[in-house]
């Protein structure tokens, strides 16, 4: 019986996704989840120093690197919850949140011969977090917007009002409808929200302030809960943008809100405002909600975001690549 030989097949057909390394951080072996979770073959990697194999930039290279070295010079360490993308076909690069504890491999006369990772990928849980952190961050941040958002809802409200009876009714209506786009973002039942649903119902509210100030146009295309709730904070602050500063805020402006399919089920959207007046000046201050619709928003729908300010429009384009869509 080949004992190297049982041993070689129990690690490699072990659940945890491991890998080793030799003191020139060379691929010696890996285990089948490791292979899965980068999707590599072993004869590809065996040999290869792990740097080719999977680049990245200078800094977090170097922080592996130290992590590999210290388990190599016997001192056992983790890293927890750091990103390392790994190349996918095409040459894309796939961003990954990994936990890893590296442990050093002795040998008979306690030499450290090898280097195991375990290396565990929380990529959904980090994503998970970071929109758990910036939907609190959003709450607290509508907190400071919610007076001058009800005082513009109230001058526009009075503006097409000819009675007091009318000015309440509709007032009323309209806080009623700000109270529900602020409670989708912590709601918990949502069932397969469509992008036109969660438009319609973040802009209930303004419908009625022009017949034709407001264009939507687009197929219903299905959501996850997770991606509604993104989307509806990119939504809302466009919205809050607008009605501050933009189309919304007086009755010349044009709001066009515009999207398409994308493959299966990926998709475009567009936010188009026209007619906006000093619109450069206004609108072009850093914060929270530049970083929602920069940052947050594409990263947590893994897409891309462009924004365009000119003296008297505002573009705003997401794209979203191809993904699984909600059954």
């Amino acid at each position: 019986m080949d004992i190297l030989a049982d041993f070689e097949l129990i690690f490699r057909q072990s659940p945890a996704p491991c890998m080793v390394l030799d003191h020139d951080l060379r691929f010696v072996t890996a285990t089948d989840a490791y292979l899965a979770t980068v999707a590599r073959d072993l004869d590809e990697l065996r040999g290869t120093l792990v740097f080719d194999a999977f680049p990245e930039d200078p800094a977090r290279e170097a922080l592996f690197r130290d992590a590999f070295q210290r388990a190599l010079a016997g001192e056992e360490n983790a890293l927890v919850e750091v990103p390392f993308a790994i190349p996918e076909a095409g040459g894309k690069m796939r961003e990954i949140w990994w936990t890893c504890t590296h442990r050093p491999i002795r040998d008979a006369n306690g030499d450290v011969k090898y280097m195991v990772q375990n290396a565990q990928d929380v990529t959904e849980k980090v994503r998970t977090q970071q929109l758990k952190d910036a939907i609190t961050a959003e709450l607290q941040h509508r907190v400071g917007n919610i007076l001058t958002l009800v005082s513009t809802i109230a001058k526009r409200t009075a503006g097409s009002s000819d009675t007091i009876d009318t000015f309440l009714t509709r007032f009323n209506g309209r806080i009623s409808a700000l109270a529900k786009t602020h409670a989708y973002l912590t709601g918990p039942n949502w069932d397969r929200m469509t992008i036109d649903k969660l438009v319609d119902r973040q802009l209930a509210d303004y419908f009625e302030l022009e017949s034709d100030q407001i264009r939507i146009s687009g197929d219903p295309i299905a959501l996850t809960a997770s991606e509604a709730q993104t989307l509806s904070m990119a939504i809302h602050e466009l919205t809050t943008n607008s009605i501050k500063h933009g189309a919304l805020k007086s009755p010349q402006g044009r709001l066009s809100i515009a999207w398409e399919r994308v493959g299966a089920a990926g998709y475009n959207l567009e936010w188009r405002e026209d007619g906006l007046q000093n619109g450069a000046t206004a609108t072009q201050r850093s914060g929270f909600g530049t970083m929602i619709l920069d940052s947050i928003v594409p990263s947590q729908l893994r897409g891309s975001a462009v924004r365009h300010l000119a003296h008297d429009h505002f573009l705003y384009q997401l794209h979203i690549p191809e993904r699984a869509e909600p059954r």
